[in-house]
C-alpha cells in the first residue's frame, strides 16, 4: 500500500466513523483516528486503515455513550453533540 492509498483509505475510515457515530463530533471523530493511526508506525501497512478503523470505532463507541459537557461544564443532554453552523 503506497502512502496515497493509505492515506486515502484512512479519509474513507473517517468518513465512515463520523456516519456512523453521528452525535459524535467531527473534530472528534478526527482525533480519534489521528490518535489510531500514531500508534501504528511498523513496516506493514496492508493493515492499517482497517486497524486504524477497529480501533477508532472501539474508542468512539465509548465516547457516544459519554454525556455531553456545556461550557460551563454542567451536564447537558445528549452524547457529545455536534455542534453544526
Amino acid at each position: 500500500m503506497t502512502q496515497d492509498d493509505e492515506a486515502l483509505a484512512l479519509e474513507h475510515v473517517r468518513e465512515a466513523l463520523a456516519a456512523r457515530f453521528p452525535t459524535v463530533d467531527e473534530q472528534t471523530v478526527r482525533s480519534v483516528v489521528e490518535e489510531a493511526y500514531a500508534v501504528l508506525d511498523g513496516p506493514v501497512r496492508d493493515y492499517v486503515p482497517l486497524l486504524v478503523e477497529r480501533r477508532s470505532r472501539e474508542r468512539l463507541t465509548g465516547l457516544s455513550r459519554l454525556p455531553r459537557l456545556s461550557a460551563s461544564g454542567a451536564q447537558a443532554s445528549g452524547p457529545l453533540v455536534r455542534q453544526d453552523g
